[in-house]
């Protein structure tokens, strides 16, 4: 017994001694592989495979959402698919950037500025696109994409770069449930275009939250930004006219009234990080709309004509199939849509000190992108929205079940007396006022501020929000 158990415990100490072996061996080979790391091109730093990671993740997201979206988008229409394939260039110039950041230390302001441009490029003929297409059957679609392609400046927003998509998701969800709403049980294909859409987005910012949490991830021991990244493709040339050489190619630089998503400006103005608000006005006692003199029942077209910058496009007014189109008004008080049809919408856009008049009764209207401009209508059967408008006035003397509002600064909305079960929707607005009849038609009109500020709470495992006010 004592010669097989010494044996035994010979046995056990050979077979640790070679395990401590092949233990030793082990670490020495993982410690060359990792010295000859930067000869082979990769990352140096000590964050490499979390790097490589991003870059990897980010193109899964891309496979996951943005593919099967692809291929949906072309069930639908040549302007969504063309839009589709120029946000994928976008995506795919900022994987690259991704890929640059992973090998390199983090540049200047102005290399940085380099970098992005291709996705910036891109970014601007998504919301081209859109412009070019506005009496398209699928603006819902284009209008989606163009207002939150604004997601793609996430690479430089600073310290919390994934709250940026999520606001941008919700720009992008302004349409995209206009869309739910219209095909829901009719068009599947749209239902899933939607679907895969908003999951990308709902993924990128958790895509953020884990590998840039407080802005886009940068290797400190690696190379020169500039150098590593890949040589920018370049934009395929237009096709010549019959009448001689093809045009120059565009200058992407500021405009007054730019129409779409000027991502060039976006990029640069968030690259300032606290400097963004140096450039900006102050609002002025006389700029709020609480403090408008003007407190009348009608909306009235003021005779005084107000130095405006006009719109870059000339001025448009017409039926476009079953939507009347007013456009690049300005000045204009005139306006009156007196043949109108149930099925008719009315579409606004672009207009600054300008009243619309419609009588009898249309599906919907819509206010988009206009200044100092008011609409009196009748009736509407669906709804009256406004987006991205400055200083409005929507005046129903009949009814309209809803009143949406979003991304609207100074909004001044007066219900008779027969439209005050109007449902008001808001969102990402301030300054706005609802007016209705007094008790009697001889009394003033009541006029009734719409909250801006709320207060949330947790009560029962719920949460529960209650306007804020102030007095």
């Amino acid at each position: 017994m004592n010669m097989s158990s010494d044996a035994t415990v010979a046995e056990l100490l050979k077979r640790l001694e070679a395990a401590t072996t092949r233990l030793e061996s082990l670490e020495k080979a993982l410690a060359t592989a990792a010295s000859s790391a930067p000869a082979s091109g990769g990352s140096v730093s000590a964050g490499s495979a979390p790097s490589a990671a991003a870059v990897k993740e980010f193109q899964n997201l891309i496979d996951q959402h943005i593919t099967p979206f692809v291929a949906i988008s072309k069930k639908l229409a040549p302007e969504v698919v063309k839009q589709v394939e120029e946000l994928v260039k976008a995506l795919e110039a900022e994987k690259n950037l991704i890929n640059t950041a992973s090998q390199s230390k983090k540049p200047s302001q102005d290399v940085l500025m380099e970098l992005i441009k291709p996705v910036n490029n891109f970014a601007q003929q998504v919301g081209q696109i859109r412009d070019s297409n506005r009496s398209s059957k699928f603006f819902n679609n284009l209008s989606a994409l163009s207002e939150s392609v604004g997601l793609l400046s996430w690479v430089v927003v600073e310290p919390t770069p994934a709250p940026h998509v999520a606001e941008m998701r919700g720009s992008a969800e302004f349409y995209t449930n206009r869309i739910l709403k219209e095909f829901k049980g009719v068009n599947q294909d749209q239902v899933d275009w939607v679907q895969h859409y908003i999951a990308f987005l709902k993924d990128l910012e958790k895509y953020i939250k884990q590998y840039h949490t407080t802005g886009l991830t940068w290797n400190p021991k690696g190379g020169d930004a500039k150098s590593a990244a890949p040589a920018p493709a370049a934009p395929a040339a237009p096709a010549p006219s019959a009448g001689g050489p093809p045009p120059p190619p565009p200058v992407f630089k500021a405009e007054p009234e730019k129409k779409g998503a000027d991502m060039n400006a976006v990029f640069s103005q968030i690259g300032k990080g606290e400097g963004v608000t140096a450039g900006l006005k102050k609002v002025t006692n006389d700029m709020k709309s609480k403090n408008f003199t003007d407190k009348s029942s009608v909306v009235k077209a003021s005779s005084k004509q107000e130095k405006v910058v006009a719109p870059a496009k000339p001025p448009k007014f017409g039926l476009e199939g079953n939507k009347w189109c007013v456009e690049y008004q300005v000045n204009n008080k005139e306006i009156i849509i007196s043949e109108t049809d149930s099925r008719q919408t009315v579409y606004i856009y672009q207009c600054v000190n300008t009243v619309v008049q419609i009588k009898g009764k249309v599906n919907a209207i819509t206010l988009d992108g206009c200044k100092k401009t008011a609409i009196v209508f009748e009736n509407a059967i669906s709804s009256c929205e406004v987006v991205n408008c400055t200083s409005i006035e929507i005046q129903v003397t009949g009814r309209v079940p809803s009143v949406a509002i979003d991304k609207t600064s100074g909004a001044q909305v007066y219900l008779s007396a027969t439209s005050l079960d109007t449902e008001i929707v808001s969102s990402k607005s301030s300054e706005m006022n609802v007016l209705i009849p007094g008790a009697t038609p001889n009394d003033d009109l009541v006029e009734i501020a719409i909250p801006e500020q709320f207060k949330t709470i947790v009560r029962d495992n719920k949460l529960v929000t209650e306007s804020v006010s102030h007095v």
